[in-house]
């Protein structure tokens, strides 16, 4: 599975990280109701499974692309220029509160990316993100198992068959890791691309506390919430296109934890291959008028 760090299980990841890290909507869709469509499998659970290893089978490593982020807080609002390098993921910020950095800001920004120049630094950055992609790898995989699903109609979009699906956890879903213990207090929706076997949207909610040991480690509060979509924006190529997330709870019993945040990311483009002196300079030239270009773009 290409990216991990921008798919859905690492959004999913990062529900139950934040308990350790501080240790179809479309034009003329038509809507079907009634009997089962024939051409799906009978139990939805495999049409997730089916989706689920879609995702990872997809081919790693071969593209790369630069993208946008708008990060929208209560306080503050990013934008944050992405691009892929054999050696990781690299990221600029171009604008805050929809203005062009200030000097001094910009000169934090250099000298924070500048540091990748060490290889040492580089290195120890690829590690954390190879380290989250196995975690999300895990998440993604206990998708079809953690939840029970129930068909709930399609619509037809742009020639494609979607698949609106409801979840609720699975009583006989046993966590094979910590992280995965979030699923079982969260139910909600997922939209499948089943022409393109993959996954397009997931809504989740929490109907419960959930508390990780004994609520010792911490808990996320029930009523927290989070959308994520995935959309093709080049040919074969997913990507995660709007965040959303909204939760509160503890860590280390002491720590709360207060999310409100949505991600849109746009702007999606084939990079060449880089190495990352490379990508540093295409990060400051995207700087030089980014500010502009990244506000009117998120109008």
């Amino acid at each position: 599975m290409p990216r991990l760090r921008h798919k859905f299980g690492t959004t999913l990841l990062l529900l139950s990280t934040l308990l350790f890290c501080h240790v179809a909507m479309a034009d003329k869709a038509k809507q079907e109701t009634g009997k089962q469509d024939t051409s799906l499998p009978a139990n939805a659970n495999d049409l997730v499974r089916k989706a689920v290893q879609n995702e990872s089978q997809t081919s790693a490593g071969t593209e790369f692309h630069s993208w946008k982020m708008r990060q929208v807080k209560p306080n503050r609002t990013n934008v944050r220029q992405f691009v892929e390098t054999p050696d990781g993921l690299i990221a600029r910020t171009i604008s805050i509160n929809d203005k062009p950095l200030t000097d001094e800001e910009r000169a934090k920004e250099e000298a924070r990316i500048n540091r990748l120049l060490d290889p040492k630094q580089m290195q120890q950055k690829r590690k954390e993100q190879s380290e989250d992609e196995k975690r999300t790898r895990r998440m993604v995989a206990a998708l079809p198992d953690a939840f029970i699903y129930t068909y709930a109609g399609t619509e037809e979009k742009n020639g494609h068959k979607l698949v609106n699906l409801t979840f609720k956890p699975n009583p006989n879903f046993s966590p094979p890791t910590r992280e995965a213990l979030v699923y079982q207090g969260m139910e909600g929706t997922m939209v499948i691309d089943a022409t393109a076997m993959r996954m397009a949207k997931i809504d989740g909610t929490m109907f419960r506390d959930v508390s990780i040991g004994w609520g010792i480690i911490g808990h996320l509060d029930k009523g927290g919430r989070f959308i994520v979509e995935q959309s093709e924006v080049d040919k074969g190529d997913w990507e995660i296109t709007m965040m959303r997330l909204n939760f509160t709870g503890k860590a280390l019993i002491f720590k709360t934890i207060r999310i409100d945040e949505t991600d849109v990311s746009t702007d999606f483009k084939k990079v060449p291959k880089m190495t990352v002196a490379q990508a540093l300079d295409y990060l400051k030239k995207a700087d030089q008028n980014g500010a502009v270009a990244a506000k009117e773009n998120f109008k």
